[in-house]
Protein backbone atom coordinates (compact mmCIF):
# COMPACT_ATOMS: atom_id res chain seq x y z
CA UNK A 1 0.00 0.00 0.00
CA UNK A 2 1.14 3.77 -0.95
CA UNK A 3 1.96 5.72 2.14
CA UNK A 4 3.60 8.59 0.56
CA UNK A 5 0.68 11.92 0.62
CA UNK A 6 2.81 13.29 -2.09
CA UNK A 7 3.46 10.15 -4.52
CA UNK A 8 -0.37 9.57 -3.75
CA UNK A 9 -0.60 13.10 -5.23
CA UNK A 10 1.17 12.57 -8.33
CA UNK A 11 -0.58 9.32 -9.28
CA UNK A 12 -4.14 11.36 -8.19
CA UNK A 13 -2.77 13.90 -11.15
CA UNK A 14 -2.05 11.20 -13.54
CA UNK A 15 -5.72 9.90 -13.15
CA UNK A 16 -5.37 6.85 -11.02
CA UNK A 17 -8.70 6.87 -9.21
CA UNK A 18 -6.98 4.38 -6.72
CA UNK A 19 -5.25 7.25 -5.58
CA UNK A 20 -7.76 9.91 -5.39
CA UNK A 21 -10.09 7.36 -3.69
CA UNK A 22 -6.84 7.16 -1.02
CA UNK A 23 -6.53 10.58 -0.30
CA UNK A 24 -10.17 11.22 0.28
CA UNK A 25 -10.01 8.47 3.03
CA UNK A 26 -6.80 9.79 4.03
CA UNK A 27 -7.47 13.25 4.45
CA UNK A 28 -11.31 12.74 4.66
CA UNK A 29 -11.49 13.48 9.05
CA UNK A 30 -8.82 15.83 9.27
CA UNK A 31 -10.77 17.96 6.65
CA UNK A 32 -14.24 17.40 8.47
CA UNK A 33 -12.55 18.47 11.83
CA UNK A 34 -10.97 21.48 10.06
CA UNK A 35 -14.25 22.77 8.43
CA UNK A 36 -16.43 21.91 11.62
CA UNK A 37 -13.87 24.61 13.49
CA UNK A 38 -14.91 27.14 10.96
CA UNK A 39 -18.44 26.88 11.30
CA UNK A 40 -20.57 24.68 12.89
CA UNK A 41 -22.87 23.98 9.57
CA UNK A 42 -22.15 20.57 9.49
CA UNK A 43 -24.31 20.19 5.92
CA UNK A 44 -22.45 23.15 4.59
CA UNK A 45 -19.01 21.36 5.67
CA UNK A 46 -19.67 17.88 4.07
CA UNK A 47 -21.01 19.91 1.00
CA UNK A 48 -17.70 21.77 0.43
CA UNK A 49 -15.94 18.92 0.98
CA UNK A 50 -18.00 17.10 -1.73
CA UNK A 51 -17.51 20.00 -4.22
CA UNK A 52 -14.14 20.26 -3.13
CA UNK A 53 -13.05 16.99 -4.57
CA UNK A 54 -14.73 16.98 -7.51
CA UNK A 55 -13.56 19.69 -8.13
CA UNK A 56 -10.08 18.04 -7.62
CA UNK A 57 -10.95 15.22 -9.97
CA UNK A 58 -12.53 16.94 -12.75
CA UNK A 59 -9.61 20.03 -12.70
CA UNK A 60 -6.33 17.29 -11.98
CA UNK A 61 -4.77 18.13 -15.31
CA UNK A 62 -4.65 21.58 -14.37
CA UNK A 63 -3.39 21.25 -10.52
CA UNK A 64 0.49 20.94 -9.89
CA UNK A 65 1.87 18.81 -7.74
CA UNK A 66 2.70 19.76 -4.23
CA UNK A 67 4.94 18.14 -1.14
CA UNK A 68 1.74 18.69 1.31
CA UNK A 69 -1.64 17.58 0.03
CA UNK A 70 -3.17 17.64 3.31
CA UNK A 71 -2.02 21.61 3.28
CA UNK A 72 -3.24 22.10 0.03
CA UNK A 73 -6.50 20.39 0.92
CA UNK A 74 -7.09 22.27 3.94
CA UNK A 75 -6.57 25.67 2.36
CA UNK A 76 -8.75 24.56 -0.96
CA UNK A 77 -11.41 24.00 1.73
CA UNK A 78 -11.36 27.19 3.79
CA UNK A 79 -11.40 28.47 0.06
CA UNK A 80 -14.73 26.59 -0.61
CA UNK A 81 -16.26 27.13 2.62
CA UNK A 82 -16.03 31.03 2.50
CA UNK A 83 -17.02 31.08 -0.96
CA UNK A 84 -20.43 28.88 0.03
CA UNK A 85 -20.85 30.96 3.04
CA UNK A 86 -20.50 34.35 0.91
CA UNK A 87 -22.52 32.70 -2.35
CA UNK A 88 -25.47 31.23 0.26
CA UNK A 89 -25.26 34.22 2.83
CA UNK A 90 -24.82 31.21 5.43
CA UNK A 91 -22.82 32.31 7.91
CA UNK A 92 -23.22 30.05 10.81
CA UNK A 93 -21.70 32.64 13.77
CA UNK A 94 -22.83 35.49 14.38
CA UNK A 95 -21.08 38.86 15.77
CA UNK A 96 -17.54 37.71 15.44
CA UNK A 97 -15.47 38.72 12.31
CA UNK A 98 -14.83 35.47 10.28
CA UNK A 99 -11.10 35.40 11.50
CA UNK A 100 -11.81 35.30 15.37
CA UNK A 101 -14.22 32.63 14.36
CA UNK A 102 -12.40 29.41 15.01
CA UNK A 103 -14.34 26.32 17.43
CA UNK A 104 -11.63 24.28 19.32
CA UNK A 105 -13.57 22.44 21.61
CA UNK A 106 -13.68 18.30 22.21
CA UNK A 107 -17.05 17.83 22.96
CA UNK A 108 -17.21 13.96 22.52
CA UNK A 109 -18.07 12.20 25.79
CA UNK A 110 -16.77 9.18 25.25
CA UNK A 111 -13.35 10.54 24.40
CA UNK A 112 -13.32 13.32 27.71
CA UNK A 113 -14.58 10.61 29.91
CA UNK A 114 -11.28 8.48 29.66
CA UNK A 115 -9.60 11.70 29.58
CA UNK A 116 -7.22 12.19 32.60
CA UNK A 117 -7.47 15.70 34.68
CA UNK A 118 -4.64 17.28 33.06
CA UNK A 119 -5.98 16.67 29.50
CA UNK A 120 -9.60 18.04 30.48
CA UNK A 121 -8.20 21.23 31.94
CA UNK A 122 -5.91 21.50 28.56
CA UNK A 123 -9.01 21.51 26.66
CA UNK A 124 -11.00 23.91 28.91
CA UNK A 125 -7.93 25.83 28.75
CA UNK A 126 -7.99 26.20 24.87
CA UNK A 127 -11.58 27.06 24.86
CA UNK A 128 -10.72 30.45 26.81
CA UNK A 129 -8.39 31.11 23.56
CA UNK A 130 -9.71 33.95 21.21
CA UNK A 131 -10.24 32.34 17.80
CA UNK A 132 -7.08 33.05 16.04
CA UNK A 133 -5.14 31.77 18.91
CA UNK A 134 -7.56 28.46 18.82
CA UNK A 135 -6.43 28.53 15.13
CA UNK A 136 -3.12 28.60 15.54
CA UNK A 137 -2.62 26.42 18.18
CA UNK A 138 -5.12 23.97 15.89
CA UNK A 139 -3.03 24.27 12.78
CA UNK A 140 0.53 23.44 14.89
CA UNK A 141 -0.08 21.07 16.87
CA UNK A 142 -2.81 18.79 15.87
CA UNK A 143 -2.63 19.24 12.26
CA UNK A 144 1.32 19.76 12.61
CA UNK A 145 1.47 22.52 9.72
CA UNK A 146 4.84 24.58 9.30
CA UNK A 147 4.60 28.32 10.22
CA UNK A 148 4.66 29.39 6.85
CA UNK A 149 1.98 27.26 5.61
CA UNK A 150 -0.29 28.39 8.75
CA UNK A 151 0.47 31.94 7.61
CA UNK A 152 -1.02 31.50 4.22
CA UNK A 153 -3.72 29.71 5.39
CA UNK A 154 -4.45 32.25 7.85
CA UNK A 155 -3.87 35.21 5.35
CA UNK A 156 -1.41 36.74 8.59
CA UNK A 157 2.99 37.27 8.04
CA UNK A 158 4.56 34.78 9.38
CA UNK A 159 5.94 37.12 11.94
CA UNK A 160 2.12 37.39 12.98
CA UNK A 161 2.19 33.20 13.04
CA UNK A 162 5.03 33.56 15.96
CA UNK A 163 3.30 35.67 17.51
CA UNK A 164 -0.32 34.47 17.43
CA UNK A 165 1.04 31.01 18.77
CA UNK A 166 3.83 32.77 21.29
CA UNK A 167 0.94 34.40 23.25
CA UNK A 168 -1.73 31.62 22.67
CA UNK A 169 1.31 29.14 24.49
CA UNK A 170 1.93 31.72 26.99
CA UNK A 171 -2.27 32.33 27.45
CA UNK A 172 -2.20 28.17 27.80
CA UNK A 173 1.07 28.16 30.57
CA UNK A 174 -0.85 31.08 32.51
CA UNK A 175 -4.42 29.29 32.85
CA UNK A 176 -2.81 26.01 33.26
CA UNK A 177 -0.18 27.56 35.53
CA UNK A 178 2.71 24.91 34.13
CA UNK A 179 5.62 25.27 32.21
CA UNK A 180 6.38 25.26 28.21
CA UNK A 181 7.76 22.13 28.34
CA UNK A 182 5.05 20.45 30.45
CA UNK A 183 3.04 22.51 27.97
CA UNK A 184 4.15 21.47 24.77
CA UNK A 185 3.71 17.35 26.06
CA UNK A 186 0.53 17.99 27.08
CA UNK A 187 -0.53 19.33 23.48
CA UNK A 188 1.17 16.13 22.09
CA UNK A 189 -0.87 13.74 24.52
CA UNK A 190 -4.02 15.45 23.84
CA UNK A 191 -3.09 15.59 20.23
CA UNK A 192 -3.01 11.74 20.09
CA UNK A 193 -5.17 11.15 22.43
CA UNK A 194 -7.88 12.44 20.24
CA UNK A 195 -6.95 11.11 16.76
Amino acid sequence: MITSDSLLWRQFLNGDKASFEQIYRLHYRSLYEFGMRKTNDEELVKECMQALFVKLWLNRQGISETANPKYYLITSLKNTIVSAQTANGRVSHTGDREEDYFQLSFTETDKLAGADEKTKQLIDAMNQLTGRQKEVIYLRFFEEMPYEQIAELMDVSVKGVYKLNSRALDALKDILDISKKDLLVLLALCKIYFQ
